[in-house]
């Protein structure tokens, strides 16, 4: 605020120079400010690059997995497939004797 004598208010001049002084302070805060967020920003997309790496990387490890357990699962439905064939012909040899 604008520094009073007493009962007198301060001179313009004076009150003038206590706003640039505040504008100067605040020019200087929001400059750092924009700095900041422009570090923050550029050390976010470093972070999220090396994330999206990462999950590359599992995309890849998973990819092949599943392919694997594709065929395993395949070859797991036909065993099962056979099992009950023979226990329905097992079944119906029993039936019809």
């Amino acid at each position: 605020m604008a520094v009073r004598r007493g009962r007198e208010m301060a001179s313009l001049e004076e009150r003038v120079a206590y706003l640039e002084g505040q504008t100067g302070e605040h020019t200087s805060t929001i400059s750092e400010l924009r700095l900041d967020v422009r570090d923050l920003r550029t050390e976010m997309n470093r972070r999220f690059d090396q994330v999206d790496t990462r999950f590359a990387g599992m995309d890849a490890k998973f990819d092949l997995r599943f392919s694997q357990m594709d065929v395993r699962f395949a070859w797991l439905i036909g065993f099962q497939f056979a099992t009950f064939m023979t226990i329905i012909a097992a079944l119906l040899n029993v039936y019809f004797r």
